[in-house]
């Protein structure tokens, strides 16, 4: 019997990470594949896949990169920042953000004229009702500045928390449902609720709220996936 001989895989690729090659079949421009060696996810690039095909492997693939075409990093080439996302403030609570705003121009704008006309009582109140709404806008504005989600080419990585950090990340080719929930008002100021979950999890991995222009990220999140 004449033993079947196994055809190597022509494709070579060069991991990101370890720098180690190793080979890989029906290569598509785009496509991700893990390596062998450190685990780390490559994106397999177009020129890999022209070199592949002039061997007689693997059909030459579209030059098409939507991701470019929009504006954002290629698909292809190394791991790169795409979108930095945080809650928004006024659109989130616009209720809220307006009475802050007019409490504390309205309190300082109070005070200088209770300086001026010397009624000492009204200034100190209105001092007070200033200081507290900038107090309050602050705390808000740090709150929203250090959580958010970090989109890359590859991955989304989720972070929470000032003093005490909560980190996650789910890889984009990993992702199965992109959950956008807008309540009426939501839709009107343009935000929503993100909601992610992997394929190696049915739970819900990262979930943020007052997202500012969410079917926008949903469509570049699944440029990526």
């Amino acid at each position: 019997m004449i033993p079947k001989i196994l055809a190597m895989p022509t494709t070579q690729l060069t991991c990101d990470k370890c720098e180690r090659r190793f080979g890989i079949d029906d290569a598509r421009a785009g496509d991700k594949v893990q390596c062998p060696i450190c685990g780390d996810v490559n994106v397999i690039r177009a020129s890999q896949v022209i070199q592949a095909d002039v061997a007689g492997t693997v059909p030459a693939p579209s030059s098409s990169d939507a991701a470019v075409a929009a504006g954002y990093p290629s698909k292809t080439g190394p791991e790169a920042d795409v979108l930095r996302l945080r809650p928004a403030m006024m659109r989130a609570r616009p209720g809220s953000f307006f009475l802050l705003m007019l409490g504390a121009v309205g309190g300082a704008i109070g005070a200088v004229i209770s300086g001026v006309i010397l009624m000492v009582p009204l200034l100190i109140g209105c001092a007070i009702v200033a200081l507290a709404c900038i107090i309050c806008l602050t705390v808000w504005r740090i709150n929203t500045h250090h959580d958010g989600l970090l989109i890359t080419t590859r991955r989304i990585i989720d972070r929470e928390g000032l003093l005490s950090k909560n980190t996650s990340e789910i890889m984009l080719k990993d992702i199965r449902h992109v959950t956008i929930n807008q309540t009426f008002w939501d839709r009107v100021w343009n935000v929503g609720t993100l909601s992610l979950s992997s394929s190696a999890d049915d739970g819900v991995e990262i979930h943020m709220e007052n997202l500012a222009k969410p079917l926008m990220v949903k469509g570049v999140i699944d440029m990526y996936r």
